[in-house]
């Protein structure tokens, strides 16, 4: 495919229709529903019990490394599997045996060190169900919807981590500890494999007429394949450059969550949902926006627009001290009454920022999705979203342990800065880079 050219609408593959009257679509809606609440409660979950045990940001940041080791690793693996197996399948094994982990959380989980190896399995299994997951989207959506379907399983994505962080995790923590919620999230991932195989059509032809790439050569293969589909169109490899940023800064934040809480917002980790809650106005919000702005400006534009957003109110972050001080010049009364709530200003100052800051990165999900849908070949799609995985992993590593170590000597604050500063530079640096490798790209070939 060369550059700027679309693929032709996928109208021979499914036929248009009301999405929510598209039972295989709301299947596959339900199973993600089911399964990132139990994803999202077991992170939640395992974040606040590190802490509590440590009460360590280096910890913290092992327990997210122990998330994204398995991405660089296997990342691309389970891209070529989901382009040449049965989706169906690969979802239902991910889902079953995440299920299984559950248990063995259960089980062995009174060990912090255990609780690393066993996140190591989890999170492994894990890789194979994100890529099967988006490359079944085309095979079940007509081409016309897709950007409103990214945008509705976004939405369950959504509904799902509220669920999960706001209502299951604080629940259970707060009441009967950790072991009874890993055996929720277990039924929750076994109730998500039995939705995932009511689910029909999701053998891809390529399926039929090659085998999966193994080890060494085959697979570096097919990395080379992803990488050069990737560079063939400047849109979907900004699209690919912005979400793997967006995604990698609130991974490696995560990791300085511990002191931005209790430095910064003066609360309690445990509080951090709570804090945080009112991004999810924002989301809604950008899953409505997305398909809306992506049908007037391009998707394109859309991702650049919320990538931006996402950029400035991420470095707002940083200054919550400052907008609090303003306020308590300009309007004391009503910072008085706040104050009086028991909550501090500055976290009343980070949550009014988390809607925008929410709305933004919806904004660039949603719109970077539907350009990789949209651009890329079908029978490639489940590596490049593996290749999107496998980039934000391999970019979020370093940095964690980096931001770990700065925010135990730094204030979190500085932190936040110095993160939205690099995820800046790095955003300039690859859009130069990417634009020379597509120019230099058909003199190669």
């Amino acid at each position: 495919m060369q550059e700027g050219q679309l693929l032709r609408p996928r109208s021979d593959i499914v036929q248009a229709g009301p999405l929510l009257e598209n039972r295989r679509f709301v299947s596959l809606c339900l199973a993600r529903f089911l399964s990132s609440t139990a994803q999202h409660a077991i992170y939640f979950g395992l974040l606040i019990v590190v802490i509590e045990r440590t009460g360590s940001s280096i910890h913290s940041g092992l327990l997210i490394f122990s998330f994204l080791l398995p991405g660089v690793l296997t990342g691309l693996y389970a891209g070529v599997v989901a382009d040449r197996s049965s989706k169906r399948l690969v979802m239902f094994l991910s889902q079953g045996l995440r299920a299984v982990a559950c248990v063995a959380f259960f089980l062995w989980g009174d060990s912090v060190w255990r609780l690393y190896a066993i996140t190591l399995g989890f999170a492994t299994v894990a890789q194979f169900n994100s890529p099967a997951e988006s490359a079944s989207v085309p095979a079940i959506v007509p081409y016309e919807r897709l950007a409103s379907a990214n945008a509705l399983l976004n939405l369950t994505s959504i509904l799902a981590q509220g669920v999960g962080m706001l209502a299951l995790t604080p629940l259970f923590m707060k009441t009967v500890g950790e072991e009874p919620l890993f055996i929720v999230a277990a039924l929750l991932f076994a109730g998500a494999a039995f939705v995932v195989t009511s689910i029909s059509g999701l053998e891809a032809e390529a399926a039929r007429r090659e085998r999966p790439a193994v080890v060494g050569g085959g697979l570096i293969e097919e990395f080379r394949k992803a990488w050069r589909t990737i560079l063939q169109d400047s849109k979907v490899s900004s699209a690919v450059v912005q979400l793997t940023l967006a995604t990698t800064a609130l991974l490696v934040l995560v990791a300085v969550l511990p002191h931005y809480l209790s430095e910064v917002l003066d609360t309690r980790v445990d509080n951090a949902a709570f804090v945080f809650a009112p991004a999810a106005i924002g989301l809604f919000a950008g899953l409505r926006v997305a398909p809306w702005l992506g049908q007037r400006t391009g998707n394109a534009q859309a991702v650049t627009t919320g990538f931006v957003l996402f950029l400035v109110c991420l470095a707002s972050l940083g200054f919550v001290e400052e907008f609090a001080g303003l306020m308590r010049d300009q309007a004391t009364p009503f910072t008085d009454a706040i104050e009086w709530t028991g909550l501090s200003l500055e976290a009343t100052v980070a949550m009014g920022l988390s809607i925008p800051l929410g709305f933004a990165f919806s904004l660039v999900g949603v719109a970077a999705r539907a350009v990789i849908h949209e651009r890329a070949p079908t029978h490639m799609l489940g590596r490049i979203f593996a290749m999107q995985m496998v980039l934000g992993s391999l970019a979020s590593i370093i940095p964690l342990f980096i931001v770990g170590g700065l925010a135990e000597l730094l204030s979190a604050r500085i932190v936040v800065s110095l993160v939205t500063a690099a995820v800046l530079v790095l955003a300039i640096y690859s859009h130069l880079w990417v634009r020379r490798q597509v120019e230099a790209l058909p003199r190669a070939v």
